[in-house]
């Protein structure tokens, strides 16, 4: 035993030993450090921790059972404490699985999120959604065959829709759908990260757009986390246009009945791809590949106009298959683990 550790995974209690235990204390670190072993660490942060310990998420037990088959134990420390910094030594060799937006490239970690499609996740070496790798891959479809990605394409967007999956729980679909818009604004909270990765804030991209068509229904959503005072801002904004709807519907509701979607880097433009949307981002973003990408509000103006056209015969189905298939790793799949452990072996030379 090492000190103060808890049991992860739904046989918690029952003697199940595969999984990630809690690192809590310095004396438990230091105990484990003598042991000599090389061992899987998990950074996260408080509100992430309970999940991992728990074994809630699905994608740390499977990897904690696959490091296990090569005789590597797996712990999760709170991000950022003096237990993470003392099980980050460089000499001991460790393993470490970063959670969360905090992107760096280091020789022995890598860094994990869910992705905007719910049961893909991150597992990259640079970060996770705008900063991950991906960002700086270019797309290529030709070299991507038609029939597998159109099957992945109607498998993951046929179940998607139809239950009204999101990473985040979504409000009942609407029988029949939504009146038709002209544009969807997804918000977020990219304003307040402490690197800027956004082109256009939230208010010049809703008054740039709400300005440029004031005849036709718009509507804007406020991210299902909002704070409050980015959600009381937003309706602020939006009561200077009667044609701007402020609501809490489904995102697949609300993309289903606009015209063009507009977002900073918000998953739910991502998922708006499902649809074959055409999609504008106002930010950096690591599915640019299937945007039209506005750092500027006259760029979103022209994007408004024309974007329809100039995303016509776009191969959504390609690019859902390049981008979550190839780049991210679906929990449910039998080979997730070992696809996981791949990675992290080629990484850190196991």
């Amino acid at each position: 035993m090492d000190g103060e550790i808890r049991f992860v995974g739904p046989k918690a209690g029952r003697g199940h030993r595969i999984g990630a235990e809690e690192i809590a204390t310095p004396a438990s670190a230091r105990m484990l450090m003598k042991q000599g072993r090389r061992v899987l660490i998990i950074h996260a942060d408080r509100d992430k921790l309970d999940s991992v310990v728990n074994g809630t998420d699905g994608f740390f037990p499977k990897l904690a059972e696959r490091a296990l088959r090569d005789g590597i134990q797996t712990r999760v420390v709170r991000a950022e404490s003096k237990v993470a910094a003392m099980m980050s030594a460089p000499g001991l060799r460790n393993v470490h699985i970063t959670m969360g937006d905090a992107p760096r490239y280091v020789p022995d970690a890598l860094h994990v999120a869910l992705g905007p499609v719910s049961g893909f996740w991150y597992l990259d070496e640079v970060g996770v959604k705008a900063n991950s790798s991906i960002r700086f891959n270019q797309f290529a479809p030709e070299r991507i065959e038609k029939e597998p990605a159109e099957y992945f394409f109607n498998g993951v967007t046929g179940w998607m829709l139809s239950h009204n999956v999101s990473p985040i729980r979504q409000p009942a679909r609407v029988d029949g759908g939504l009146d038709r818009a002209r544009a969807t604004i997804f918000c977020q909270e990219i304003e307040r990260h402490t690197h800027r990765a956004h082109f256009l804030t939230t208010e010049e991209m809703i008054r740039t757009v709400a300005e440029h068509e004031r005849e036709r229904l718009i509507y804007l959503k406020p991210h299902p986390a909002q704070s409050k005072p980015m959600r009381r801002d937003i309706i602020a904004v939006a009561q200077d246009y009667p044609n701007v709807m402020v609501t809490d519907a489904s995102v697949h509701d609300l993309a289903a009945a606009a015209d063009i979607v507009v977002t900073q880097n918000s998953g739910a433009g991502f998922e708006a791809l499902m649809q074959k949307k055409t999609v504008v981002t106002c930010a950096k973003s690591d599915y640019w590949q299937a945007t039209l990408t506005a750092r500027t509000a006259t760029e979103l103006r022209e994007a408004m106009d024309y974007g329809r056209a100039g995303m016509k015969g776009f191969p959504y189905e390609k690019f859902l298959y390049w981008f979550l298939h190839r780049h991210l790793l679906e929990v449910a799949k039998d080979n997730f683990a070992d696809r996981a452990w791949e990675r992290i072996a080629d990484k850190v030379f196991l």
